[in-house]
């Protein structure tokens, strides 16, 4: 039976893949890619060839069979995301779950490295004793998801697209209670990496020449 690894890659920086990572994408038959295009800039960048295929976040029935077909048949298969830690807001714990759901006996394993929510908590330079993570800011009932961002006793952290950043941390300041300080963090480990640290008196000051591109990750304390 072949082995599922799954590999954090770059988030931004080509220069933070992890020996091991490379070790592993030499070793397996197969990677299996959330956007094949980056991988594929990824594996030219190593100069390391291997088939590559995509997966979905509601992957059918036919590629769920084809990949246990594969680790069957003693293929190992390497399971990346766009970039960073996949299984983080990403579809990669969708993907593991259905495997699983068909194979409690699989092997899955970790091969850690980069993760633009661990790369935040390191520099944040706040209290980071409690940690709460929410994925991405819901497109719908913000209002709940607000409401938790202001009940959780510690630091929270979420990500959100450049196309909504300016209107979500302006809601912050409206519907966000008992928070002060706010730390945004865009294209981390990226030659425009910034990092604006802010509160709440300051926020709307603060982001008037934020520019809105790339990823974006934010916390809130």
């Amino acid at each position: 039976m072949g082995k599922i690894y799954v590999v954090a890659t770059p988030i931004g920086n080509l220069k933070d893949i992890t020996f091991r990572a490379v070790e592993i994408f030499k070793l397996v038959d197969i990677i299996l890619s959330e956007t094949p295009r980056s991988t594929l800039k990824l594996l030219n960048h190593l100069e390391i060839k291997k088939p590559v295929f995509n997966f979905f976040q509601n992957s059918s029935d036919k590629q769920i069979q084809d990949i246990l077909k594969w680790l069957n048949e003693d293929k190992n298969i390497a399971l990346v995301s766009e970039a960073g830690t996949p299984g983080v807001s990403d579809p990669g714990n969708k993907l593991i779950s259905d495997l699983l759901n068909k194979n409690q006996n699989l092997q899955i394993i970790p091969i850690p490295g980069a993760s633009a929510l661990i790369s935040a908590i390191s520099v944040a330079g706040v209290n980071t004793q409690k940690v709460c993570f929410l994925g991405f800011v819901p497109k719908t009932k913000r209002n709940k998801f607000w409401q938790e961002v202001s009940s959780f006793d510690g630091a929270v952290l979420f990500f959100e697209s450049p196309f909504r950043i300016k209107k979500t941390l302006l809601e912050i300041k409206e519907k966000v209670m008992n928070k002060k300080q706010i730390i945004i963090f865009r294209e981390l480990t990226k030659i425009y990496e910034e990092i604006i640290r802010t509160n709440f008196d300051n926020l709307e000051n603060d982001i008037k020449e934020l520019k809105e591109k790339g990823e974006f990750t934010v916390l809130i304390i």
